[in-house]
């Protein structure tokens, strides 16, 4: 039903914010498994209140995790508020924002948590790097902007 709402432009956009959003997160996990040698065993995924790593998750279970959880929650708020677009063209903009700046946040993370171990001797020692993750998670913002801004929904069929 879904995609019998979706036409033309409209899906031009649902195809595009979920097609660069599965690109950015292919090629942060390809970049990963470039630099694997440089990556521990398995790396931290979780920190408690003093920035002390508790979890731990294969490089495999991290890339798989993040690059889905990108993808479809691009594709669920952005998919969602395009075929809602007849109900308020306003919110059909801020809900393609939306998906846009949650899905490439979650890359941005996925990135800086790799990024932030390279090289790191023992992983229960790293913490995130906010050098990274600040102007990463920024850019996001910006594509979100960037997406609420250009997209105007054309009304639904």
């Amino acid at each position: 039903m879904i995609p019998s709402l979706i036409r033309g432009y409209d899906r031009s956009w649902a195809v595009g914010t979920v097609a660069c959003t599965a690109l950015f997160a292919t090629g942060i996990s390809l970049w990963s498994v470039m630099v694997s040698d440089r990556l521990p065993a398995e790396l931290a995924t979780h920190w408690n209140e003093q920035n002390i790593a508790g979890g731990f998750e294969p490089l495999f279970g991290i890339n798989l995790l993040l690059s889905l959880t990108a993808i479809v929650l691009c594709a669920l708020v952005c998919g969602l508020a395009i075929a809602r677009r007849g109900a308020s063209a306003l919110l059909a903009r801020v809900g393609v924002g939306l998906g846009v700046f949650f899905s490439l946040g979650v890359n941005a993370m996925h990135l800086t948590l790799i990024a932030s171990q390279r090289d790191a001797p023992d992983p229960a020692r790293v913490t995130m790097n906010p050098a990274l993750m600040i102007p990463t998670v920024g850019l996001a913002a910006l594509a979100g902007l960037l997406a609420f801004i250009f997209y105007r929904p054309q009304p639904a069929a």
